[in-house]
């Protein structure tokens, strides 16, 4: 609602957005909170804020998801409410218990200079979001900023100022201690100590004309009105200044609806890369793009780190720097495996699906320690290369089978959400079947080839100890 709004009259307005929420099916219950908000921890006190939470029946008992639920909802809300002045947007609520980065899916972040007024930056992100409007998967599109909050601003004439012995400063000190109040000392009463304010009584400064009859000293001591040296305008400003690194900023927010939101990201940087921003102006991202980007590296970290260990530990367990190897570089081609299972069933890649890639990353290593171990201790047993090979893969053939069949069996309930909150998980049984099935291909036929192509020229030293010993009792 606009600033200043009663809460009433902002109570009034859910009452219609309760009404249509009300007449809708598969609403297991709502709750409406007015003049404020609840995020997380931190509660909100404000008269012209609210909203409506709403608890939909279990997925298994209506045909639609959250999502689309509230692409289905919005317009009748939308249509519904007329509230001049009323802001209103139907999203899906982020999932709690769960670090998150902004309340959006999409947050283009326009900074500047501290000293760049307010106004200019809007102007900036009011251009951008003109240029993003026609995005059709973009829902809830707006500016963080409301520019509705009613306030006087005092503009000083400098060179008047100056004339007259007054700085810029000085009568900015002078106005605010009057106005807001000083705290030049404190009363100790006990064990406690209060602020002593020292400011003119309220009641003396209820009109612009009040502002314009403040007296000021100039150096040598003379009295000179603020209306001789600066003018009192009535204007509206900025409900909040959200600063960031020390600059201002101004969010253009949005949800993304049909496409991932990297894809979503994608776009959107190309559409505003060829803004001309003013100087000292910058543009970032931040929300839920801001979180994948962030969390896409520090799990590309951890999947680097459970390799190297990986390879380290196989290292002392063969003795060997090649084998490992072998075994560590089919990793990187399961990822065959993996987009093509990502492609076939439309899942973006996200942090659930980059989790998998760190579970397979398990499951792989286990399954080629296990062949190469088995090809090992027949070779040890005298064993030519080629048949020890397809031996060790036939035999090894039904435990591995066996063993990605219980893991595939385990995750296909996730794969297809059959229950109530396997959304989230799905990407990451998506990854581990594909790459589960992908992977059987590359232990049993890229793995064996590997191993014939690197260790067939080397004399097995089992079967030239045993030519040996032949050689010496025909002598």
């Amino acid at each position: 609602m606009p600033t200043g709004t009663s809460m009433e009259e902002t109570d009034r307005a859910l009452g219609q957005v309760a009404d249509v929420v009300a007449g809708q099916e598969y609403i297991k219950g709502y709750a409406t909170l007015a003049g404020g908000k609840v995020w997380g921890l931190v509660t909100t006190e404000t008269s012209f804020l609210g909203e409506i939470n709403i608890e939909l029946v279990p997925a298994s008992e209506r045909p639609m998801d959250t999502d689309e639920y509230v692409e289905m909802l919005r317009p009748k809300v939308l249509k519904a409410v007329k509230v001049p002045g009323a802001v209103i947007k139907v999203m899906h609520a982020k999932m709690k218990g769960i670090r998150q980065t902004g309340q959006f899916d999409i947050e283009v972040e326009i900074s500047a200079p501290r000293s760049v007024s307010m106004q200019n930056i809007y102007a900036v992100a009011t251009s951008v979001r003109d240029e993003i409007r026609d995005l059709e998967f973009l829902t809830g599109l707006d500016i963080s900023l409301q520019l509705t909050k009613p306030e006087y601003q005092i503009r000083v004439d400098r060179q008047r100022a100056f004339d007259l012995g007054l700085s810029y400063q000085d009568i900015a000190n002078t106005v605010k201690t009057l106005v807001g109040g000083n705290v030049p000392t404190r009363y100790k009463e006990g064990a406690y100590y209060y602020p002593v304010r020292v400011m003119m009584d309220e009641a003396e400064i209820q009109s612009p004309a009040a502002l314009n009859n403040l007296y000021l000293y100039s150096d040598n001591g003379a009295k000179i009105p603020l209306s001789a040296v600066a003018e009192v305008v009535k204007t509206t400003g900025p409900v909040q200044i959200d600063r960031q690194d020390q600059d201002r900023l101004i969010k253009v927010t949005a949800n993304v609806s049909e496409v991932s939101v990297g894809e979503a990201t994608s776009i959107i940087s190309e559409r505003i890369n060829g803004l001309d921003l003013p100087y000292g102006y910058s543009i970032g991202y931040g929300g839920q793009s801001q979180m994948l980007s962030e969390n896409f590296r520090q799990i590309a970290i951890i999947l680097a780190f459970a390799l190297f260990l990986g390879y380290a530990v196989m290292v002392l367990y063969f003795e060997s720097f090649l084998k490992p190897l072998l075994i560590i570089i089919r990793i990187p081609l399961s990822l065959a495996g993996i987009s093509f299972a990502l492609y076939i069933t439309g899942t973006p890649v996200s942090v659930t699906a980059l989790i998998g890639i760190i579970m397979l990353t398990g499951m792989e290593i286990n399954n080629g320690v296990l062949l190469l171990t088995f090809i090992d201790e027949l070779r040890a047993k005298g064993m030519e290369l080629r048949e020890a090979v397809t031996q060790a893969a036939l035999i090894r053939l039904r435990p591995i089978l066996i063993t990605n069949i219980n893991s595939l069996a385990g995750l296909l309930p996730l794969a297809l959400t059959m229950g109530d909150g396997t959304e989230m998980l799905k990407p990451m049984a998506i990854v581990v079947i594909g790459g589960v099935i992908f992977g059987l291909l590359l232990v049993f036929i890229f793995l064996p080839a590997a191993y014939m192509a690197v260790y067939g020229r080397k004399k097995n030293p089992q079967l030239a100890a045993a030519s040996g010993s032949k050689a010496s009792v025909a002598e």
